[in-house]
């Protein structure tokens, strides 16, 4: 059979079920009527009759149509319409947060931060903007006599948010120069639960799987990351929880008590965790992770900057503190820098002093050392006391050129967290192509990762040369002269993936410690003439 004609059979069989259905459902449906909705019946039987019944039937008709169509159009106005409630946020003449608040659930559904650029180096220039079509997840709609748009620059300003019912209502109350607002509600769930994927993916070249994770302050504070986080949970009384990027979070703090019991629910890796916190007056904050207004914001809040293991934390701090406040009047992080490593070194000079001294007398004693070497090669007892006896005489401390770089080391690890962590660095940008002092200075792009590094950055490669520049003047033993040629590459390789801001502190305190060398050179040989 053609497939014209089996088109042809399925049309005619199509055509005859339908014709039967509609005969029998006819007269079916005539009686199920008749049992049923007389009204209908009467309806029907009244088109036979006279032209004047006729008019009265079609004006009973529409006088029920008229009432049916009055009733739907009641319901319909009962539901208010959604409005968006756009609230500003001034931080002296700065805006520093446009949200916009929807009756229709009571929730935030934007909130962009204008003085924070999204990925910065892309190119795209926009501002930071939080995700989600809504934070919190509620049916309600509600109800405000609020102006379209309120502007908070002076005093505080509160927006209510009433149930039509009078069941519920959500009060949001925002303070001028800050980040968040405190939410109220009656007559709504005492846990309040933020969606997940409210912060958006900020930074390039990020590691997504790795990038979001929820935090808390229960004890002690505590972490998890999003890929980690695959059931409901609670995490106990908190004094705050929070959902968080590397330079950005949101926080849940509670204000009826000191503390709450706070949850974590299951939500994807690449998406910032959901998390919640029973109470019905909390206040949010949803802004940077700068150090300063989470330190005004207490509970120890501040520790979402992770600076570190406890002795490294407390060096940068004060290291952070060093470069925001005493050198406050300096706008570019480059140059505060640059003056922070000529400071580091000026205080720990008289010990360098020492060091170097050392190290320059350890070299003119080589001589001796060799022919100590030489007379007691067979017997290394003699020989270290022998050695032990020179030093003493010679007043050289064999481990002195070590203490410098030891004291360099905490700092060094202090100042890489401060760099990587603090959102005031994020953008920073420095001279010609250095235009992120947080990420790693690349003057050669590749196209594709070659051994994890991104491209080639000039920096690095001055700050191998200064420190080869550096081993090869202090240089006491010729044994470790592959030192002198293998450390630099190395820490070269190791610095082209750190910061570009760390990478330019390594290079000043490099230079400055050359420097420094060649003055004490120069002072001991003024002294032996």
């Amino acid at each position: 059979m053609s497939d014209q004609k089996r088109l042809l059979l399925a049309a005619v069989l199509m055509a005859a079920v339908l014709f039967i259905s509609w005969q029998f459902m006819g007269k079916s449906g005539t009686s199920e009527s008749s049992r049923n909705t007389p009204q209908t019946i009467e309806y029907v039987q009244q088109e036979q009759m006279p032209a004047v019944e006729d008019s009265a039937s079609v004006d009973k008709e529409s006088s029920e149509i008229t009432s049916d169509k009055s009733h739907n159009i009641d319901i319909e106005e009962i539901l208010p319409e959604e409005r968006i409630i756009k609230v500003i946020i001034y931080d002296g003449d700065n805006v520093i947060v446009e949200a916009d608040i929807s009756t229709a659930g009571g929730t935030v559904t934007g909130w962009k931060l204008p003085l924070y650029e999204d990925m910065p180096g892309a190119g795209n220039f926009d501002c930071i903007s939080f995700n989600g079509n809504s934070w919190i997840q509620n049916t309600t709609y509600f109800e405000t006599s609020s102006e379209d748009t309120i502007r908070v620059n002076e005093i505080q300003q509160t927006l209510v948010l009433i149930d039509p019912s009078g069941e519920s209502q959500i009060r949001y109350t925002f303070t001028p120069g800050r980040y968040g607002f405190l939410y109220e509600t009656e007559g709504i769930d005492e846990i309040t639960i933020l969606n997940s994927g409210i912060l958006p993916v900020s930074e390039v070249n990020s590691n997504i799987s790795r990038y979001f994770k929820a935090q808390w302050n229960a004890e002690k504070v505590k972490s998890r990351g999003s890929n980690s986080i695959n059931e409901d949970m609670q995490v106990g009384n908190v004094k705050w929880i929070a959902t968080r990027s590397q330079y950005f979070a949101v926080i849940m703090m509670p204000q009826s008590y000191d503390r709450a019991y706070g949850y974590l629910y299951a939500s994807a890796e690449d998406e910032s965790p959901s998390i919640g916190l029973q109470d019905n007056r909390i206040f949010i904050y949803a802004g940077p992770l700068d150090y300063g207004r989470l330190r005004a914001l207490g509970r120890d809040t501040s520790r979402l900057v992770d600076f570190g293991w406890p002795i490294i934390r407390d060096i940068g701090r004060l290291l952070f503190w060093f470069c925001t406040s005493v050198l406050s009047f300096v706008s570019n992080w480059g140059i505060k820098i640059i003056l922070l490593a000529v400071v580091l070194k000026l205080v720990l000079m008289p010990l360098t002093t020492k060091s170097f001294k050392s190290m320059a007398m350890l070299k003119q004693v080589q001589p001796k050392m060799k022919e100590l070497q030489e007379k007691y090669k067979n017997d290394p007892k003699a020989l270290q006391s022998a050695m032990q006896k020179l030093y003493r005489e010679e007043g050289v401390n064999p481990l002195g050129g070590c203490l410098p770089l030891i004291m360099q080391m905490p700092v060094f690890f202090a100042l890489y967290r401060v760099l990587a962590n603090s959102v005031q660095l994020r953008g920073a940008p420095f001279i010609l192509w250095i235009q992120d002092l947080s990420k790693p200075e690349i003057l050669i792009p590749f196209q594709s990762p070659v051994l994890g590094l991104h491209g080639i950055g000039i920096l690095a490669i001055l700050m191998g040369i200064a420190m080869f520049l550096q081993q090869k003047m202090t240089m006491t033993d010729q044994n470790q002269k592959g030192m002198m040629y293998m450390m630099p590459i190395f820490m070269t390789f190791l610095f082209m993936r750190f910061p570009a801001g760390l990478t330019m502190y390594w290079f000043s305190n490099s230079l400055l410690t050359i420097w420094q060398q060649q003055l004490i050179k120069k002072k001991l040989e003024a002294g032996q003439n």
